[in-house]
């Protein structure tokens, strides 16, 4: 047993590293003298969030970092929930989806790097559920270095994963069909906003939906004086969201991280 978990870690670190690595050299064009921003702009779509937004890597990569040394310090001290067995090799695989959209976005391979984005998707899924984040009351240590790596990363790929799409219609010339670029643009958010209250109700995922609060406020921000009706949904969006979050945190407001924190419950 011990022994599968150290694989884990070290599959888990290991494959963290090497996307860091490729993250790094994708963000200054080493790879194929190209940078991310630079093929975004190439596939532009109403969707796309200003460039802004795209801090938040910043944010979940030292989330992912923060997992990652979670697990040997849960390796080293005993790993009473069997949090490393339950992980599984799932996040390495989705380090590894992640390092594979980059070499496929890079080369334009718009389509297929749909394919590998939700694959890393169904990774930070299937993590959700096997870790069972948000369901049980756990201490702040869990919450801070378990739930939340996968949570927040989970939300932004939830965004990234339609705007992925997009660029894709993007790619084939497609602009809306019958209904139009500006009106499918609407329909993509709501979706999305149904598919955050849906984390909300059903897993208690507020900070989820936080992320794409972030996102959508961003996606305003980008297109205020160009697509006024895009720019307001975007802000309806966000406040729905946030008075979702605003209500459900209030009702489970004993078992947030900072009454749990005031309350000594760090272990």
């Amino acid at each position: 047993m011990q022994s599968r978990s150290r694989r884990i870690v070290l599959a888990n670190t290991v494959s963290l590293i090497i996307m860091l690595i490729a993250n790094f050299f994708a963000g200054t064009g080493s790879f194929v003298n190209k940078t991310v921003g630079e093929v975004s702009n190439k596939y532009d779509t109403l969707f796309t969030p200003s460039g802004y937004a795209f801090i938040i890597w910043s944010f979940i990569f030292l989330l992912a970092i923060s997992f990652c040394i979670y697990e040997w310090y849960l390796l080293k001290n005993g790993d009473r929930k069997n949090y490393i067995l339950q992980t599984g090799y799932w996040f390495a695989v989705s380090n590894l989806a992640n390092t594979l959209w980059l070499f496929c976005w890079l080369n334009e391979w718009v389509g297929l790097s749909v394919v590998v984005i939700l694959l890393l998707l169904i990774c930070l899924c299937i993590l959700t559920v096997r870790l069972r984040l948000e369901l049980d009351d756990e201490p702040v240590q869990t919450i801070l270095f378990v739930w939340w790596p996968i949570t927040i990363y989970l939300g932004w790929i939830m965004v990234a994963t339609i705007a992925c799409i997009a660029a894709w219609l993007v790619s084939t010339g497609y602009k809306g069909g019958t209904i139009g670029e500006e009106a499918w643009t609407v329909v993509m958010i709501a979706i999305a906003t149904f598919l955050f209250l849906l984390l909300v109700r059903n897993r208690n995922l507020r900070e989820a939906s936080v992320v794409g609060i972030w996102a959508f406020i961003a996606i305003a921000t980008k297109q205020w004086q160009l697509h006024n009706n895009i720019s307001v949904a975007a802000l309806i969006a966000s406040f729905v969201l946030l008075i979702a979050i605003t209500i459900h945190g209030y009702k489970n407001r004993e078992s947030n991280v900072f009454a749990k924190i005031s309350r000594g419950e760090w272990r």
